[in-house]
């Protein structure tokens, strides 16, 4: 979803505002922001299936999904370990983008002005800033000037080895710290396998699942929450209400599994798109069935 940071805030607002009660309503002339930016935010809100307008007027509610959607980035935001991964990555890939254009920035208090700066509805702190820019300069992958009276770099550059780390598609761990080889490997192709791998000796591994993005189970776990939770307004008959609740719960156990199988994931939510195909004529059952096939199209990509 393409959300600004005043989508994201008036999204925490009206969530924060029915915390005990799910079915309230908000009036945005209470909102903690100009009143035609909140207008604004809100269409795009419900427009992405966050928000709802219950009624004529400035009132909105948030959906079921909008809650999880929430309460989910502000999980991801409070996860110190990854937050710092995603900022590594981000100040590299902003560097990266400089690079090639041939261009470098004034300092990194460019970068904190730019959307490369945000993470989970907000921008980087500066301090978690500060304290990234020192490693990435420490391992080599950045450089750039600092005077005693300014508290950014300045003029920031990728070095070399910056520039193949952004370009390896690897976090800055796994590039700096490549795992250790046992011996030689030779990759084997199989008949009804996919990577097979086969060792020294009697070592031998097959991967027939390569890693799916924890992205694409987080976006799997919330369309199958989103269509169990939203069943009383998809005016589906009985057989039609059991088959989504069933297909629900069995996408989101898969997709939560520490192994999860792209096939079976890509079964399921096919079939859970089927099963909710008769409620598109609704509003919430368009919302929906959008957000199955944003699934489908990541987990068979």
């Amino acid at each position: 979803m393409d959300l600004t940071i005043k989508d994201n805030a008036l999204l925490e607002y009206v969530c924060d505002q029915t915390r005990d009660d799910i079915r309230g309503r908000v009036d945005l002339q209470n909102a903690p922001m100009d009143h035609e930016v909140a207008i604004s935010s809100a269409r795009k809100l419900i427009a992405e299936g966050l928000l709802i307008l219950p009624s004529v007027g400035d009132d909105v509610s948030i959906t079921p999904f909008g809650r999880e959607f929430c309460s989910r980035m502000r999980e991801q935001r409070n996860n110190a370990p990854a937050r710092i991964v995603a900022l590594r990555l981000a100040i590299l890939h902003w560097l990266y983008d400089h690079h090639l254009h041939n261009a470098t920035p004034h300092s990194m208090a460019d970068f904190s002005a730019s959307q490369h700066a945000i993470y989970a509805g907000q921008y980087f702190t500066s301090s978690d800033i500060a304290h990234v820019v020192s490693y990435l300069r420490e391992a080599s992958l950045i450089f750039g000037a600092q005077s005693e009276q300014e508290s950014h770099l300045t003029n920031p550059a990728l070095t070399a080895r910056g520039v193949a780390c952004s370009e390896s598609e690897k976090s800055v761990s796994e590039f700096l710290n490549p795992p250790a080889s046992s011996g030689p490997k030779f990759d084997v192709k199989i008949e009804g396998s996919q990577n097979v791998v086969v060792g020294t000796q009697s070592d031998f591994t097959q991967n027939s699942n390569p890693g799916i993005d924890p992205d694409v189970l987080v976006r799997l776990i919330h369309f199958a929450t989103v269509a169990r939770e939203g069943l009383p307004s998809l005016s589906l008959d009985e057989a039609q209400q059991a088959e989504v609740e069933s297909v629900s719960r069995e996408l989101e156990a898969a997709a939560g599994e520490s192994e999860p199988e792209r096939g079976r994931l890509r079964r399921l939510t096919n079939r859970l798109v089927t099963a909710l195909e008769p409620a598109t004529a609704s509003a919430l059952g368009a919302v929906v069935s959008a957000l199955g096939q944003q699934a489908a199209s990541s987990i068979s990509g």
